[in-house]
Parts: structure tokens; sequence; C-alpha cells
């Protein structure tokens, strides 16, 4: 891969076609898949906020909310007007994806190309990433969005950063600030890239270079160095600013009910936290070099004493290396330490879920890693002109099986069927698989089949509420509403069961005409969720058919204080008034 400093403008545009062309012939079929039972309901399909399109609520709840939680308005905005352009079609969203995916492939090659004024080299890395296997699942799947379109913003507040370097002055940070700002409200994983560009500060900016003149007197070498590094850190303080406020959103702003809580996923020890950390790490690498066996979702329930001794030798190898040769070598710690750095948020340190990794997490990260590729195989090649026809021959090889692999590999996201399938072949006890199996067979009418996949899911693993919440469902579907009960029942009892649990049970005791159970289930529910309004109504419902109206009555008033637009608690508030009329 020889460079040349001076870039044909020509060659420039020969790539992004070629990175247009490679792309859409890995995604082309993507436009025909459906939405998955996976966060896609929660995103998009269920969702009535996002379905309100850009109105003045849908944009108040966009910025104010922890949804889910996380706090990413530009991912909410972007799926709002997906929504108003596309409606239900799954296609329109996937192809935002793909076009998302498009223009992060073309900004890293420019941005490679503004950094070290190569052209073959920067083609690498943005090829790399653009067909690389352990990102389809950030492309394919439509609730990553976040993953694009942070990276998005990402790479554009880097190329703001390369153009700031040139002429430092304020006018050109603020669109640095304001490309970070809106990258953050995409994805709080965004949190490290100001790690990122004082690495990039070192190689390829070289800012922290001496002066030659301070070479030859150590100790004024040392001072100025000194200097450079502390001025290049205060020049990056709104950036951390930005980060921490990023973070403390993420961690502290109060999250809606349906959110997964931070303290409830935060439950193993340190040590374990650590291990899962060099696990993941290792493994990352692993797949990165060797994309094999890529599915959703990974559940490394156990992770053996050799693995981590593996990995931990392999990471400290690694690191030693790079330290070691820093200096002749600038791009390796760059590359190391950009992955190592990147992956901190979602290293399981602090744990969000139950997942030690995903592939989608290494979207931005693998960058780091193709930066070592590129530039240790380009030093190698310069050696003898042998080494650069092979170099040339292997590099086209790597791009074309990488390519042929991430068009396999996005061919597992048709459905949920195809998608949780070949995850429980590649993993037998993966329980949210059989779980999100029997959700999929749920919603197209198979109760049967939907039943034996939840039990599969509570056979493995008897902690999963979702798996009792949907049993239940079926179950009072098919009229055996005495068995949705017990099966609620056990779910209080095993699992951290949410306010969800004791309404439903609720709901169902009031079908069942056990007025008293309704009002007792609905109370607890209450407590857990003192904002449920669909409690309050079921109250206000068992209330009323004991004939305790005015009681009834606060109920229903306490609903549509949580909801005014609570058409049920609208309708039984007249009901509850209109026979407290007739009594008196």
């Amino acid at each position: 891969m020889p460079d040349k400093i001076n870039i044909s403008g020509k060659q420039s545009i020969l790539v992004v076609l070629i990175l247009i062309i490679l792309i859409l012939c890995v995604y082309w079929p993507v436009q025909n898949y459906d939405f998955i039972n996976f966060d896609d309901p929660t995103y998009i399909t269920e969702n009535s906020h996002v379905q309100t399109g850009f109105s003045v609520d849908g944009l108040r709840w966009a910025f104010s909310t922890n949804y889910f939680g996380l706090w990413n308005p530009m991912v909410w905005l972007s799926f709002m007007l997906d929504f108003h352009l596309f409606r239900f079609n799954a296609g329109g969203y996937h192809w935002t994806n793909v076009i998302i995916h498009i223009f992060n492939a073309i900004l890293l090659f420019l941005l490679f190309r503004h950094l070290t004024g190569t052209i073959w080299r920067s083609a690498f890395v943005a090829a790399l990433f653009a067909v690389h296997p352990i990102n389809v699942e950030s492309v394919a799947w439509i609730s990553e969005r976040k993953n694009v379109l942070s990276t998005f913003f990402w790479i554009l507040t880097m190329l703001c950063y390369v153009w700031y370097t040139r002429k430092p002055n304020w006018k050109r940070y603020v669109p640095i600030l304001i490309s970070f700002a809106m990258g953050l409200m995409s994805k709080p994983m965004l949190v490290t890239l100001p790690f990122v560009l004082l690495l990039i500060d070192y190689w390829p900016l070289n800012r922290t270079a001496i002066d030659e003149q301070h070479n030859t007197v150590s100790h004024v070498a040392a001072g100025v160095a000194k200097g450079k590094l502390k001025f290049l850190i205060l020049e990056k303080i709104p950036l951390f600013v930005l980060s921490m406020i990023s973070i403390g959103i993420t961690l502290y702003v109060p999250q809606e009910a349906s959110a997964p809580r931070i303290e409830q996923t935060i439950d193993s020890v340190f040590s374990q936290r650590i291990t899962n950390a060099i696990f993941s790490y290792g493994m990352y690498v692993k797949k990165i070099f060797w994309p094999t066996d890529l599915f959703i979702p990974y559940l490394y329930l156990h992770i053996s004493i050799g693995q981590i001794l593996l990995f931990s030798i392999l990471l400290v190898i690694i690191t030693v290396f790079v330290c070691k040769y820093f200096k002749k070598y600038p791009y390796l710690p760059v590359g190391w330490f950009w992955y190592l750095g990147t992956l901190i948020p979602v290293i399981g340190l602090i744990q969000i879920g139950e997942q030690t990794m995903a592939d989608r997490y290494a979207y931005v990260t693998v960058i780091g890693l193709f930066i070592m590729v590129a530039w240790g195989a380009e030093q190698i090649s310069i050696k003898k002109d042998i080494y650069k026809k092979i170099l040339i021959v292997m590099s086209l090889l790597s791009i074309g099986f990488l390519a042929v692999a991430a068009h396999h590999q996005q061919k597992l996201w048709q459905n949920s069927f195809t998608l949780f399938e070949y995850a429980l072949k590649k993993d037998p006890n993966n329980y949210v698989a059989y779980v999100l199996i029997g959700q999929e067979f749920a919603r197209n009418g198979k109760n049967e089949q939907a039943l034996y996949y939840y039990d599969m899911g509570l056979k493995l693993t008897p902690n999963v509420y979702a798996a009792y919440r949907n049993k239940a469902i079926i179950l009072n579907r098919l009229g055996k509403r005495l068995e949705a009960i017990q099966v609620l029942k056990k779910a209080v009892q095993e699992v951290q069961a949410p306010a969800e649990a004791y309404y439903m049970l609720g709901l169902l005791y009031l079908e069942d005409n056990n007025l008293d159970k309704c009002e007792e289930y609905s109370l607890k529910s209450i407590r857990k969720d003192p904002k449920c309004g669909d409690a309050y109504n079921l109250v206000g419902l068992a209330l009323l058919k004991k004939g305790n109206l005015e009681e009834s009555i606060q109920n229903f008033e306490n609903a549509l204080r949580i909801n005014p637009n609570h058409i049920k608690a609208q309708k039984n508030l007249k009901v509850a008034r209109t026979l407290l009329k007739r009594q008196i």
C-alpha cells in the first residue's frame, strides 16, 4: 500500500466510490428486513412518543426523558423523522442506518487522509471499518441507530478538531463543542473522545513534539514537554466537562419505569467485573481478527481461568510492546490505547444489563486496531518491493473476505426467528433467545409454540421476569386465567418484578371478579411505581364495583393527574360521579 503525500483528488473520489459500493454490496438486502423484537418495539413500534413525530410534546419528551436507560435525544429525533417518512416500514429505518454508516466510512477516510497525508492506508482503515462483520450488529439492527449516529458525530468532531489545530482560535473550537455535544446526545459512550484527541495530539498531529533547539538540554526538554502536555489537557477541559455532564445525566437523572435501572444491574463484586473486563477485551481482539460466531446476545455465564490467564498475558504483552516502541512506531500506542480507552464505558466495570460484551460496543473501538494493522503493515512493506506486492494482495483479499463474511452475517437480521435461532445454535443455553423467539411466536398467534419457548427460558434461568409475564399473557389468552395468576404470583416471589407484574395480577383478579385481591395487588403496583396511572384506575374500578364511590373517584382523579389523557379513567370517573349523584 504505497502512499504519496501529494494526494490526487481523483484517487480520493475513487476511494469514496469504492467504499459506497462495498457497503451497498454488503447491506443491500436489509431494505427487505423486518423489525427485531429486541429493543425495536421499545424504540419504535410500541413507542407512542416517537410516533407523535415532531410535535411539541414529542420534542419535549425526546430532550427530557432518560427512557430505556439512556439520554439520547438525537436518536429519538432521528426515529421521529423516520416514522414520519416510513411509518411501520422497517426497510426505511434500515436504509437510514446504512446511509449513516456510508457517511461514517467516508468521513473516516477523510479524517485519516487529513491527519496523515496518506491515501491508501487511510482507505484501508476506512474499508476495514466499512465491511467488518463485527459492525453488522450496529448497522443491521435498527435500534442501534445510536451507534452509527454517535459515531458520525464522533468522526465529525475529530475533523473539526484537526481543522482547529491548524489555526487554533475560539471560533474554530465552537464547532468541536457542538458536534461533540450532539454525539453525546446520541450515545454517552462518546465520553472517551477527549482522551482520543489527546492520543492523536501525540500521533499523527505531533503536537507534543519538542523543538530541536531543546533536544540537547534534558531538563529544558522535559519542561517544554510538560508545558505542552498541560496546555493540551487544559485545551480539552470544555470537552471533559461535557463528558462529565453526560455521565451525570446517564447515572443520576431519573429514568422511566420501563428503563433498566443501573442500581439493579450492578450486583457483582468488583473482582468479577475485572474478570469480565479482561475476558471482553480479549474476546474483542479475537473477534476482530477472526470474526466468527458473532451473535446476539452474548451471555457468558462461565468464564474459565484459562481464558482469563491467556487474555491477561496477551493484553500485557501487547501493552508492553507498544510502550517499548512508542517513539519508533507512534501509531502503535495510539491505536492500542484507542482500543482500550474507548471500551471502558462498556467493558463491564460498571455493568449495565446482563451482557459481558456485545458486537455493537466495538463499532468505534475497532478503528484503533485498524490503525495498528494499516500502518504496521506499511512499515513491513517498505523493506522490500516483494513485500509491497504481497501486502497489496493480502489487503485486497482481507477486504474481500470480510465483505463476504459481513454479507453472510447481515442475513441473520432478516427477522427475529433467523437472528435468535442462530443465537440458540451457537449457545443452546441462551435463555434470552428462548424468550425472544417465544415473543415472536406469540406475536404471530402461535401460542403453544410461544409457551414452549418461555418454559425453556425459565428452565434455564428461573429469574427472567419477561418470561413469566409473557407466559401469563398467553395463558390468559387461552382462557387459563387461574394458571396465569399462579405464574405471575411466582414471578413476584422469584424475581425482582416491576410494578407491571402487580398491576397485571390486579387486572386478572378483576377479570375473575375477586375485587379484594384486585385492590390489594393494584395498591402494591402503586407502591412500586407511584406514577402508574393504570394502577390507580384499576383500584378505582375495584372500589367502584364494591360501591365505594368516593374512594373510587379519588383514584380516578389520581390517574388523570398522572395522565390527563387516560381515556378509561375519564370514562370511569364520569360513571362514578353519576352514580354518586344518584345516591345523593
